[in-house]
């Protein structure tokens, strides 16, 4: 009774090889056997993500003998794979794969040894044990490590519409265990059984999931594609608006500038419902010329990073509404040529674009653009330039010449109602006056103000003597 009561007490211990013993003396022998230590294990974190890091901690409790082996491995179906060797009388050693040696970290100290992974692999889950060997004396413990995988924000895009139908597809990777994937209405309503969902592993043992969805189009303004990690108990959620989707208008598609002056290339948003991501656009097109101007876009799920084009840099800002998930980018060359419209007027889905200081060189087409997903739509705007009419800068010698008509008129009609010109003396003055006259000038008076008796007498003259 007292040898089956000892083996019982023993035998619950994790791990622990006992040989068969049998006489009074057992206590003594398994205590020899034994050791005066024991092993506990610890994993941190519990469960961890792929791409973070996990330590684990393997602790000899209690009196530890001088010589001693610890050995940390993972349990494997076919052949366990090492990850730390460690030795007293010996220089500690790390044995990982020689691919995975880089990620495996240990070391031994005070009776504690520690691996540390990093980064995580979804080939990282499974059960790791902490062997420790000291004059025969065997102990080990067990540490499960768990590694699911919180995978990508679903990619929702419209494959086509057409007969009032609307087929979508929802595609995301990297998570483990298998996720869960669900499909929801505008109304919250679960329509995941009209899908068609293929979820497979990929080469590096995480899941993959591609989904396909046909729905009419009066049937809800937005669809909801979700997927759930069952192990995390967390998702990942994208809503496409299907209905109404969205469009690009101008009021006019050709613009005629004049150099020097300002142009507004009209451009507008035209949607019911704003789609979780977007990207507008402006850009100047020619052959071998086609050149981004300015690029604006926003993603509701995530931020944004290094979203312009990596060719030509510029200072970032952002712009309404999405705060630190939006952001533009405005080309060196056209920093202050080129303005946006922002606040009430962005909002309300003015994307108009205005240049200032029109050269000969803005002459040709500009394309205004809105893309959600695989949705595309644009409209050309065409700015046509010309020079300042002539006219503006020389003045042709007609309108010269009916600048001093207006101007004589002006002062004939002073002199009629002053009645000058009622003496002999100031008569001869006039007819020298009007002699001096342009013809065509002369010409012009007479036709307009020498019909007055009074003054065809007292000039003497008449519209054929000036011609």
């Amino acid at each position: 009774e007292l040898d089956e009561l000892y083996c019982n007490h023993f035998t619950m211990h994790l791990g622990v090889k006992i040989l068969s013993i049998s006489s009074v003396p057992l206590l003594f022998v398994l205590k020899w056997f034994w050791g005066d230590f024991t092993v506990t294990v610890h994993v941190n974190p519990a469960v961890v993500l792929v791409g973070q890091a996990v330590t684990l901690s393997c602790h000899l409790i209690g009196q530890i003998p001088a010589n001693i082996q610890v050995h940390w491995y993972k349990l494997e179906r076919n052949k366990n794979t090492t990850l730390y060797f460690y030795n007293s009388t010996e220089k500690e050693t790390e044995l990982g794969l020689a691919e995975d040696q880089h990620r495996i970290k240990g070391r031994y100290r005070n009776g504690v040894a520690r691996v540390k992974l990093f980064p995580v692999q979804v080939e990282d889950n499974g059960q790791y044990v902490c062997a420790v060997t000291s004059d025969g004396v065997y102990q080990e413990a067990i540490a499960q490590v768990t590694v699911p995988g919180f995978g990508s924000a679903p990619h929702v895009t419209i494959e086509h519409q057409q007969n009032n139908s609307t087929t979508l597809r929802c595609a995301s990777q990297g998570w483990y265990p298998q996720p869960e994937v669900r499909w929801t209405d505008s109304t919250g309503q679960k329509i995941t059984v009209m899908a068609e969902t293929r979820i497979q592993k990929d080469v590096t043992e995480l899941y993959q999931i591609h989904s396909t969805l046909r729905v009419a189009d009066t049937a809800t303004d937005t669809i909801s594609c979700t997927i759930i990690n069952p192990l995390l108990k967390r998702h990942r959620k994208t809503v496409i608006a299907i209905s109404g989707f969205f469009d690009v208008e101008a009021e006019h598609v050709i613009i005629t500038a004049v150099i020097g002056e300002n142009a507004v290339l009209p451009c507008r948003l035209i949607t019911k419902h704003l789609p979780p991501s977007m990207k507008l656009q402006w850009k100047k097109v020619g052959p071998g010329k086609n050149k981004t101007i300015y690029l604006y876009c926003y993603n509701e799920s995530s931020p944004l990073v290094n979203a312009y084009p990596r060719d030509d840099k510029c200072s970032m800002g952002y712009l309404s509404p999405n705060g630190v998930n939006s952001r533009e980018w405005l080309r060196k060359k056209y920093e202050k040529k080129a303005e946006v419209f922002k606040g009430k007027e962005f909002g309300k889905g003015n994307i108009s674009l205005k240049l200032n200081n029109i050269q000969v060189e803005d002459e040709g087409k500009y394309v205004c653009s809105a893309t959600a997903n695989s949705f595309h739509r644009e409209i050309i705007i065409e700015v046509l330039i010309r020079a300042q009419h002539k006219e503006e800068n020389d003045k042709p010698w007609e309108d010269k010449c009916a600048l001093i008509c207006l101007l004589l008129c002006i002062a004939d009609t002073i002199i009629l109602f002053l009645g000058i010109c009622k003496n002999q003396q100031w008569e001869n003055e006039c007819n020298v006056f009007c002699l001096l006259l342009p013809n065509g000038v002369s010409v012009f008076l007479v036709l307009l103000k020498c019909k007055n008796k009074l003054w065809e007498d007292k000039c003497k003259f008449s519209p054929m003597a000036a011609v």
